[in-house]
C-alpha cells in the first residue's frame, strides 16, 4: 500500500532548503566581514603602539634638552639665576 505525500510538502521543503542555504551564506559572509574587521583592528593596534613609542621618544627629556641647547642656545641655569619661591 502506497503512502501519499501531500502536495504542499514539496514547496515547503524547497522553501526550507532555500532558507537554510541563504542562512549559511549569510553566516559565511558575516564571518568573513568579522575576520576582516579583526584584521583591521589588529593593524590599528600595532600602528597605535608604534605611534605611542614615537611620542615617548619625542618627549624624552634628553632629546628636549639637546634641542634646547642646539637650536635655542639654552643652558641649565646657574645657582645665582635660580629664585626660590616660598609658599
Amino acid at each position: 500500500m502506497k503512502k501519499w505525500v501531500p502536495i504542499w510538502t514539496i514547496p515547503v521543503t524547497l522553501a526550507f532548503a532555500f532558507a537554510t542555504v541563504w542562512l549559511r551564506l549569510t553566516i559565511v559572509h558575516s564571518t568573513y566581514e568579522l575576520n576582516q574587521a579583526n584584521h583591521v583592528l589588529h593593524n590599528l593596534k600595532l600602528e597605535n603602539e608604534k605611534l605611542e613609542l614615537k611620542v615617548a621618544q619625542l618627549r624624552s627629556p634628553r632629546r628636549l634638552e639637546s634641542i634646547a641647547h642646539q637650536k635655542f642656545n639654552l643652558n641649565a641655569p646657574t645657582a645665582d639665576r635660580i629664585i626660590r619661591i616660598k609658599e
